[in-house]
């Protein structure tokens, strides 16, 4: 509903003091000074001289003030009493203004079901009451949340219903705000020209209007088209100039222009600086509470990490991006971080198995025992509860736990008798020799853990370090119990592979060597295993790849 419409409306019943008060804060609102609306809109609801209605309405302003400043806390508590007063007083109109605004509040905060919910409930409200205006708004909002979640034409045909609703009533300023929301749809669709062509046609209408609050939030996504376009020069000259008007911390808009510079450095190669823009974005998106801000900034940071190698902190921001949009079901942006997880999971799978294979070359008696104790130990795993990210890191470690074998000459590795001393001694430093090895590496999880730490023993007498029970990392123990198994099951320098019947007793025999609950899971499962104790190419499959989640 336009603010000249607003103001018709109460002219009829309301003193002269009140409307220049009502005026004086929508003049604030197009200035941006969100502060000072609230402070009139508070003197509106505490006078007892004003209209019942005009209270009603100014309690509903007060909260997308409130809301504009990062308040969601105080928005709710004063839509909660506009919508409840709404009711009482028999109002349609203005429960359906009210439940808007709620919706607005809970769509900001990433919970698009109910924003949705209470959308469509201000709508019916809306069309029983007739108001073509809010109408107009609603669909624009639910246009919104189509865009969020990634249904981009559904968010188009939103926008265009809201701006020929608009057209209609010539409302221009909403009008405007439409066309801005058409031109971000063009724009994530790749149809630059076609949202350049909407930003001009909505610049036109703020100017006109006089609304400085719209014109630097315009002036904002067009950065976006910019960079876009590659066209980094006027990116950067228009992210400056934003910067230079938002004194104020608080401008809503502020976290988005330190993005966009972020961004612009990180194409530019500078990643220091990239890093240090996108990082005070993402403080201002905590500050603020803005949930898709933030995991913007956290896809934008991984792509920094990425191109840095620091394969930890990219990780770390993949899953973070993943989260947040999961929470807000932005499924557009959930593809492009799935994407990006795979590459750098195929990555790190692609360097484990070639490592796996140089150890397995030098050993003939050994083929294939990396990819078979991965499989066993993840079977374990899965049914110890890690769940599938945790797991796919863990077959990592897996494959990599002998990668300390290179060390070891290949005439000890391929020995058919009994190691001497100084052999012996040399095999036992390898799980010393694998962590040196992946020192360098910027491995997540537990992958360390089970390279140096697959042989200690349950009761305390393994290597290299000693430990016992659960002082163990708990995936060293699971490697433990899958590699002892697999050694048993496969034919050896010394002796041929034992049945699953002998391995097992063998293993139970040795009671100071694995955690027996662990123990117990494993063989229960290798009971019934398709080919007892030994996997099928088809079962070994099924952690080959990465993790879903």
């Amino acid at each position: 509903m336009s603010n000249q419409r607003h103001t018709v409306e109460l002219k009829a019943v309301e003193s002269s003091a009140v409307r220049e008060s009502i005026d004086r804060a929508k003049q604030a609102e197009r200035d941006g000074r969100w502060a000072d609306a609230c402070a009139i809109y508070e003197s509106l609801v505490r006078d007892p001289d004003t209209m019942a209605t005009t209270r009603l309405a100014a309690l509903r302003w007060l909260g997308r003030a409130y809301l504009e400043q990062g308040n969601r806390g105080a928005a709710l508590d004063v839509l909660e009493a506009a919508v409840a007063s709404a009711d009482v007083i028999g109002s349609p109109p203005a429960v359906a203004q009210a439940l808007n605004v709620v919706g607005i509040v809970y769509q900001v905060a990433g919970d698009l079901d109910q924003a949705a919910t209470i959308y469509a409930a201000a709508r019916d409200k809306a069309e029983l009451a007739g108001d073509a205006a809010l109408i107009a708004m609603i669909d624009q909002n639910l246009g919104t949340v189509a865009m969020i979640r990634g249904d981009l034409r559904g968010a188009l045909e939103a926008f265009r219903l809201s701006h020929l609703g608009y057209q209609t009533l010539g409302m221009r300023n909403h009008e405007a705000q439409v066309l801005n929301n058409i031109a971000l749809a063009y724009m994530e669709l790749g149809e630059l020209s076609d949202a350049e062509k909407a930003y001009d046609e909505a610049a036109r209408a703020f100017e006109e209007d006089g609304d400085h609050a719209r014109q630097l939030d315009l002036a904002v996504n067009k950065v976006q088209l910019y960079i876009a376009g590659r066209r980094y020069d006027e990116a950067l000259a228009q992210c400056r100039q934003l910067l230079a008007v938002a004194t104020d911390t608080a401008a809503p808009w502020r976290g988005e222009v330190l993005r966009h510079v972020g961004v612009i450095a990180r194409e530019r190669g500078d990643f220091a600086q990239a890093a240090d823009q996108l990082l005070k974005a993402e403080q201002h998106a905590l500050e603020s509470g803005d949930l898709l801000l933030r995991a913007d900034v956290s896809e934008q940071l991984a792509e920094v990490y990425w191109a840095q190698e620091r394969h930890r902190d990219m990780l770390h921001r993949l899953n973070d991006a993943h989260s947040l949009y999961t929470q807000l079901k932005a499924q557009h942006r959930l593809a492009q971080v799935e994407k990006r997880n795979g590459a750098l999971e195929s990555r790190f799978l692609e360097m484990a198995k070639q490592w796996g294979d140089s150890i397995e070359g030098k050993d003939r008696y050994t083929q294939g025992h990396c990819e078979r104790v991965a499989f066993f130990a993840c079977v374990l795993a899965d049914s110890a509860g890690f769940n599938s990210r945790s797991l796919f890191w863990f077959r990592i470690g897996a494959l990599l736990h002998d990668i300390g074998k290179i060390i070891v000459p290949t005439e000890v590795l391929n020995k058919p008798g009994k190691l001497t001393d100084e052999e012996w001694a040399i095999m036992k430093r390898h799980p010393e020799a694998g962590l040196e090895l992946v020192a360098e590496i910027d491995f997540p999880g537990d992958i360390g853990a089970i390279i140096r730490n697959h042989h200690e023993r349950w009761d305390g007498c393994g290597y290299p370090d000693g430990l016992s029970g659960e002082d163990i990392p708990f995936a060293a123990r699971i490697l433990c119990v899958a590699d002892v198994y697999d050694a048993l099951t496969t034919t050896r320098s010394y002796r041929p592979g034992l049945t699953h019947a002998r391995a097992a007793e063998i293993m139970r025999a040795s009671t100071g060597q694995f955690d027996p609950e662990l123990l117990g899971i494993f063989l229960t499962w290798a009971e019934t295993a398709d080919i007892p104790g030994r996997p099928t190419p088809q079962r070994m499959a099924i952690f080959a790849s990465g993790a879903a989640d």
